[in-house]
Formats: structure tokens, C-alpha cells, sequence
């Protein structure tokens, strides 16, 4: 399995391009899908675009998201192509088995969000048991999955067990910056985020944490200690956000988790 196969692809400066890039993969590899559009606004000028694949298995799923856009003049290849990459092969082999899941493809996570809390205003929440957002997928040895307080809840409970994570180098952490899982809160649709990164940003991980919500503010420091870390430097246009530097061992890593979780529901 060539997982990095079209991360050149969708690894696009403009967002146009992008977004017709990732037509282009998902029809070359079969996945039907739907645009889900909303129009400009102030807030978004440029309106949304999200993508969301056709259900082949129409029971009540988990919901398994990854944003496309990325940062201005960035190419956007380990945030967040790579994720886009893994996701989709994560369908196809879904999809084969006539495993119920739903997809979707983000617009505007660089903007607030807006793509996904669009998506959610629009869901049928009985489809929906809960969502596993990717966001930063390809570089690092260690995968970081924040639970958001739902590790005990049955739909993604598989994805926060310690025999699963401990297989795949994967910890439990308490802070991973807020990305379209977000927009679920308040569904009562438990979403949990995974990440990849090097295994000594961990420790900056669990400082971070430390420094609360952020609903009150954050201290200085907290920009400080973010910008320290490794994993900032490959993503919103760091010199590592590009496709020479994501790493395929850390996307595999992620796919294999993402099936291990699962097989309790497969079998």
C-alpha cells in the first residue's frame, strides 16, 4: 500500500487547485461523494466547500474527518494532505467491506472551523455515533490522541484503550490544539482528535495542558512553548509543511491504529 500516493497532489499553494485536486483523487479512486456548499459571508468570504463521501452502509457510524484547506502560501502537506491520504485509504478498504462509516473532507478548518460547525448545523445526528477528527498525520514517531473527556464513551472507547495505543506508539494526551472535533461539542456526538508527532513534544504537550481552557486567556508563555516544538515547524506554512518532509512510516502508523481500533467492531 502506497499511503503517500497522492500526497504530491494534494499538496496545493492555491486553494482551488486543492480543492479540485481532491475531486480528482476521489473520483480516480472510486469514492462517491457529495458537495455540501454554503454560500459567502462575512466570515467567510470565500464561502465552503466540503466534501462528504456517500454512505455504502447506511446504519448509524462513526464519522471519520480531516480538514483540506490549509494555511495561505502553505502547501498544506503535512497539515493536512497527509491525514487526506489516510482517510482515504481508510475508506476504500471500509467501503469494501461494507463496514459502516461516513467521511468527510473539511473546508475551512483555518478559519474557525467553519466547514465542520457548517457540517454539524446540517447533520442528522441519529446517523452520527461519533467523529474521529485527523489533523497533522504525517511526521513524528509518537501518535497523540486527545480524548476530550469521552475515553469511556462505547463509540470511540476502542480508540483510547491503552493495549491499542501502546501496539502503535500512541499515548492518551491532555492538549492537542482544537481542530474540527471541536465544532462537535455540545452534540452530545463524542469526538476525539489524533495527531503524529516526535516523542519529546509530548513533555511540551503536558505543559500546555497545564495552562488551562484558554476560554480566560493564556499566558504569554503558552505561544512561547508551542512555538518550541518540533511538530509547529510542519504545519500553517512552517518550512516542514511540505511533501518532502512527511514522513509515510507516521501515515502508515496512523492507518494501522485507525483498523486495530476498530477490529472489536469489524469482527
Amino acid at each position: 500500500m502506497n499511503i503517500n500516493r497522492h500526497l504530491i497532489k494534494l499538496s496545493q499553494k492555491d486553494p482551488l487547485q486543492r480543492r479540485q485536486a481532491l475531486e480528482e483523487v476521489l473520483n480516480e479512486e472510486g469514492l462517491s461523494y457529495m458537495r455540501q456548499e454554503e454560500e459567502p459571508s462575512v466570515k467567510v468570504p470565500g464561502g465552503i466547500v466540503n466534501y462528504l463521501l456517500n454512505p455504502w452502509n447506511e446504519k448509524a457510524s462513526l464519522l471519520f474527518c480531516a480538514h483540506y484547506d490549509s494555511v495561505p502560501g502553505s502547501f498544506g502537506a503535512n497539515d493536512n494532505a497527509a491525514a487526506l491520504c489516510i482517510l482515504i485509504d481508510l475508506a476504500k478498504k471500509l467501503s469494501s467491506e461494507n463496514f459502516p462509516a461516513r467521511f468527510a473532507f473539511f473546508d475551512g478548518e483555518e478559519s474557525g472551523n467553519a466547514g465542520s460547525r457548517f457540517y454539524v448545523s446540517q447533520m442528522d445526528r441519529k446517523a452520527i455515533t461519533g467523529a474521529v477528527n485527523l489533523d497533522v498525520c504525517g511526521y513524528g514517531d509518537t501518535i497523540a490522541v486527545y480524548d476530550r473527556g469521552y475515553k469511556r464513551k462505547p463509540s470511540v472507547s476502542n480508540f483510547c484503550k491503552r493495549k491499542v495505543l501502546e501496539a502503535h506508539n500512541g499515548l492518551l494526551v491532555k492538549y492537542l490544539p482544537k481542530s474540527d472535533e471541536a465544532s462537535f461539542s455540545g452534540t452530545a456526538i463524542p469526538a476525539v482528535s489524533i495527531a503524529s508527532l516526535p516523542r519529546w513534544d509530548i513533555q511540551y504537550l503536558k505543559v500546555l495542558s497545564s495552562m488551562g481552557s484558554g476560554i480566560l486567556g493564556r499566558p504569554p508563555e503558552f505561544d512561547m512553548i508551542l512555538e518550541q516544538m518540533e511538530i509547529t515547524s510542519t504545519m500553517h506554512g512552517g518550512y516542514r509543511d511540505t511533501p518532502e518532509w512527511v514522513e509515510p512510516e507516521a501515515m502508515e502508523r496512523i492507518y494501522g491504529y485507525l483498523m486495530d481500533s476498530l477490529e472489536i467492531y469489524r469482527s
